[in-house]
């Protein structure tokens, strides 16, 4: 059980491990853009590294138009691999239809079932077979296998190594190995055709050439996943006054406070950290200069102006907030790595751009008030008052009677007869043009307003008509 155990942590440890390539200082860095990917019987990543090729069969192609005679040359990957031999990473060959990783060590050629391939992640490295002898410097950028080096070494014309594959240019390209740059001058090992071990002081070494920096083109944002948090916080807050004796002015002041912002455009697969980036939108418009893979992060300090109108002998608070808002939003665009000898190399890329910062700065005020006393200033409100007015129809009905001859004879007494005649018309006209006045809203010339006279008024109709009414009957 613990054997297992031990031999499940060393395979995922074996897994984990990056690629050193050589630095300018001779020292082993971890390559950003290359991968040893575990694999078993024949297995292999999708960007494996092809370090050579296998020309499985030439086919002739014959042009009638212009009568001449070509071949097309049938090739098979070999790919870079690397196997464990008595606990030493060894650099190798896997070939397409073989289903081990062969190495050699100290003339002895061997082979794995259990390997690692090299592995371009998203084709994102540079890589260049360099020309190396013992009289030479290992070059800056060597990829290495372990405690060695990846290497290779051509295949001429007629190579004994050859000999098993057929006639004409049959056969292997080149043969991978290691290059051991410990054993005297240097000494670069392969394994041959028939499974042998060879030696050579001169071949190829393998180079991976890092960018001086990334251009990010073609910028656009996919708003509608935009994602925004915002928190209102309270920055500073002050006092502004107004200490004159008899001048009304514009107090003004400038508010300070402090504030976090940071922008990060994220790592990605295969990219050097650190590098200086360009970022341009889609139609070319600049969006700034960036340090690729690194949040930049600033403790700002800003400044914010207020002014308020103030009486004299009169002071107002200000407080100023603002939004701490935190936006994330994805991309997509084309990097172009730029080398140091002008070439480029581009691929296309998304990612999710994160952005820190203090939005919607603005300043709220508190009543004035008095600075003697602390007390609010009054202030003018205009008030609008709105009148309705309801115009009301009253409809009188009076009821007529005929009264007993004694009560008639009693008014008649006292009204003579044959004054009666205008008086009971004009009555009448009077009642009705009340009513006319009542319904318009006015009030009759000639009547008061009290109750009263509206009852003296009502004995005096009554009085006209029962005169009249007896003066009929006699």
């Amino acid at each position: 059980m613990i054997t297992v155990i031990l031999l499940m942590v060393l395979l995922r440890a074996s897994a984990e491990m990056g690629v050193h390539i050589r630095s300018n200082y001779g020292q082993l860095v971890t390559s950003s853009t290359l991968q040893w990917v575990p694999g078993e019987d024949g297995t292999r990543p999708q960007n494996a590294v092809v370090g050579a090729h296998e020309i499985v069969e030439v086919v002739p192609i014959v042009d009638m138009t212009e009568d001449t005679h070509m071949e097309q040359q049938v090739k098979v990957p070999v790919y870079v691999c690397r196997a464990r031999h008595n606990g030493v990473w060894i650099s190798g060959q896997l070939r397409s239809d073989q289903s081990f990783c062969s190495i050699s060590l100290l003339g002895v050629a061997s082979t794995s079932n259990r390997y690692e391939v090299l592995e371009n992640v998203d084709e994102g490295a540079r890589l260049q077979w360099v020309p190396w002898d013992r009289f030479s410097r290992i070059p800056t950028g060597a990829v290495a296998g372990g405690e060695t080096y990846v290497a290779r070494r051509v295949v001429e014309d007629g190579e004994e190594s050859n000999k098993d594959a057929g006639p004409g240019v049959l056969g292997f390209t080149h043969h991978l190995g290691k290059l051991d740059p410990k054993d005297g001058l240097g000494r670069i090992t392969i394994i041959n055709q028939n499974n042998e071990e060879q030696d050579f002081t001169d071949g190829e070494v393998l180079v991976e050439t890092e960018p001086v920096r990334y251009e990010l083109t073609g910028l656009k944002f996919n708003l509608w996943r935009k994602r925004l948090m915002r928190r209102l916080v309270t920055l500073t807050n002050n006092t502004l006054r107004n200490g004159a004796a008899t001048v009304a002015v514009n107090v003004d002041m400038a508010l300070a406070y402090d504030s976090e912002y940071s922008l990060y455009w994220g790592q990605g697969k295969a990219i050097l950290k650190g590098l200086p980036t360009t970022v341009r939108l889609a139609n070319g418009t600049l969006v700034g200069e960036i340090k690729w893979g690194l949040p930049e992060v600033e403790e700002r300090k800003d400044l914010f102006s207020v002014e308020y109108f103030l009486e004299p002998g009169t002071a107002v608070n200000v407080t100023l907030r603002g939004n701490h808002t935190e936006s994330e939003v994805p991309y997509s665009g084309k990097l172009v790595a730029v080398y140091e000898d002008g070439s480029t190399k581009a691929r296309d890329i998304e990612g999710s751009r994160r952005e820190v910062a203090m939005l919607d700065v603005r300043p709220e005020f508190s009543a004035v008030y008095y600075i003697r006393n602390l007390t609010l200033v009054p202030t003018t409100t205009t008030t609008t008052t709105t009148t309705t007015t309801t115009t009301t129809t009253t409809t009188t009905t009076t009821e007529m009677s005929v009264e007993t001859p004694a009560v008639a004879e009693t008014r008649r007494n006292k009204t003579p007869i044959g004054s009666n005649a205008k008086g009971e018309n004009s009555s009448i006209q009077s009642d009705e043009a009340s009513s006319l006045k009542k319904e318009r809203g006015a009030t009759p010339e000639g009547i008061g307003s009290n109750s009263g006279d509206r009852a003296g008024l009502g004995a005096a109709l009554l009085l006209s008509i029962a005169i009249t009414l007896l003066h009929r009957i006699t």
